[in-house]
């Protein structure tokens, strides 16, 4: 915990020591996305519900589409950058776990949806750690590339979640369940 800290803190000086904490990206995912990913779902799970009135099913429903998505997103970006990057994807998934944690993180606003929009600042500093990461792994060329891939797939994240889990489609589902 405290290399994360660490690094969060001082990416530039860090990411070295936060990059050597498991051997596997495997165990980035297991130890630290799987884990954290969490935050946001079960703060949205419990806020949707308790908040603003939405059955139960759906709550979880959107918030289990959320971690699924979060994960996914993770391992979709660490395939793309090791192939084109030709780095191998260990190297890539943590790289990415690291770069995600300030968005997991922030998602703790998501225990009042109207404060949500403030878990952007999480992606604005994760994309700081993204850009002193690539260089971290030698991959400085790749910024824009890799800038652009996080922010897309943090949007399509976003966009597919939204979708999925707030379709009219699935709440009329639910109420004929």
């Amino acid at each position: 915990m405290k290399t994360v800290i660490k690094l969060l803190l001082k990416p530039d000086k860090y990411w070295k020591d936060y990059l050597s904490l498991y051997s596997t990206g495997r165990e980035y995912l297991i130890k630290q996305a799987l884990p954290l990913a969490t935050v946001g779902p079960l703060l949205s799970f419990y806020s949707l519900q308790a908040q603003e009135g939405y059955a139960t099913e759906v709550a979880f429903l959107y918030s289990a589409t959320t971690y699924v998505m979060d994960i996914l997103t993770v391992i979709v970006f660490a395939f793309i950058l090791s192939k084109t990057a030709k780095k191998e994807m260990d190297t890539a998934v943590k790289l990415s776990v690291g770069t995600n944690i300030p968005v997991w993180l922030s998602d703790v606003v998501d225990i009042y949806q109207p404060l949500r929009i403030l878990s952007s600042l999480g992606l604005f500093y994760s994309i700081y750690l993204l850009w002193t990461g690539l260089e971290a792994v030698g991959l400085k060329k790749y910024r824009a590339f890799a800038v652009v891939l996080h922010l897309s797939l943090y949007l399509i994240n976003a966009f597919l979640s939204e979708l999925i889990a707030l379709n009219p489609l699935v709440k009329e589902f639910f109420k004929n369940s």
